[in-house]
């Protein structure tokens, strides 16, 4: 069974390559690169667990943003034609919000927002080593980003806006696609993120040793040390990361949006996203409301011993 939903995956590759994308390229070649308040994307972006998923349904539907949905990802190299089908399909659905369900970053709606993981690929690396440097990237490809993103803007009327917690780990390519661009960095709790990313490896890879999810440049150390150590590890150093790239870029385009403010008051927190918004002259008009407060998740959920030793990392590593 796997092997035929294989066969099937490369089949619809092969189709999307050999006839959606050269109508995508023709596509691109009509977008000028200019400065426009479509050249201001939104990139969500932090560590596995902290948040980011939240955030970014909430901004979705709070604003009227283009984002890729779980339709239009699967038309990676098409993206493009992936949208004008997904609206097209949306037109023809009750209108009502997107909701807030999730399970690990993924959620369930045709039009939910989706991490678009395959169309940062075409890129970027992908593995245990997926830290851009600056200037790492070619000339080529920083175009071609450019051009489908403002392609998609244009087309659609909105700015654009990005979850994918890897991009904590482009900045600086992103940087140089898009000098405008700003990042909202989602901040929880290192200790309650550190132990939930510990929960994703049981429930991901069946052990608490396998890594699981974004790896930071440091990933060779860390993963010499204990399990316990790796995922506060992993938390501190994807932070570390975003904080040298802001300091690099101008720490004015970063906003660090706090997990529990988000979740305890919802639109406070929004109203502060949309004042850093207006700073930067990004186009997001307010579309629908959102509830007033969300569930907020926090406090042990592992064993007595287990959660003693990641406190004792984090105490260490953010010297409490």
């Amino acid at each position: 069974m796997v092997n035929k939903f294989r066969v099937l995956s490369q089949a619809v590759d092969f189709i999307m390559r050999a006839t959606l994308t050269p109508v995508e390229k023709l596509l691109l070649a009509s977008v000028s690169i200019d400065e426009s308040s479509f050249s201001h994307p939104v990139f969500v972006i932090g560590p596995p667990r902290s948040g980011t998923t939240l955030l970014y349904q909430v901004l979705v539907n709070r604003f009227n943003f283009v984002y890729l949905n779980n339709l239009a990802s699967k038309f990676y190299t098409a993206p493009t034609i992936g949208m004008w089908l997904s609206k097209r399909i949306g037109a023809l659905l009750p209108r009502e919000s997107l909701g807030y369900d999730s399970r690990y970053g993924k959620t369930e709606s045709i039009l939910g927002p989706n991490e678009a993981g395959e169309f940062w690929y075409r890129w970027f690396p992908k593995g245990e080593h997926v830290y851009v440097p600056p200037k790492a990237t070619s000339h080529k490809s920083i175009l071609e980003l450019q051009r489908h993103v403002l392609s998609i803007s244009k087309r659609f009327g909105a700015s654009m806006i990005f979850k994918n917690t890897y991009n904590s780990m482009r900045i600086a390519p992103i940087m140089e696609a898009f000098p405008e661009a700003v990042f909202l960095v989602s901040q929880r709790d290192p200790l309650d993120t550190a132990q939930s990313i510990l929960e994703g490896r049981l429930k991901g890879n069946g052990n608490k040793n396998d890594w699981w999810s974004v790896p930071p440049r440091e990933v060779n150390e860390i993963k010499k040390h204990p399990y316990w150590e790796q995922v506060v590890e992993q938390v501190y150093y994807i932070y570390k990361q975003i904080e040298e790239d802001s300091q690099r870029y101008g720490e004015d385009r970063f906003l660090y949006v706090s997990y529990r403010g988000l979740c305890e008051d919802t639109r406070e927190t929004l109203e502060n996203v949309q004042k850093f918004f207006n700073k930067h002259g990004v186009n997001a008009l307010i579309k629908d409301e959102v509830p007033e407060s969300f569930p907020y998740s926090n406090g042990k959920r592992i064993d007595d011993a287990e959660y003693a030793r990641l406190q004792q990392k984090v105490n260490e590593l953010w010297k409490a």
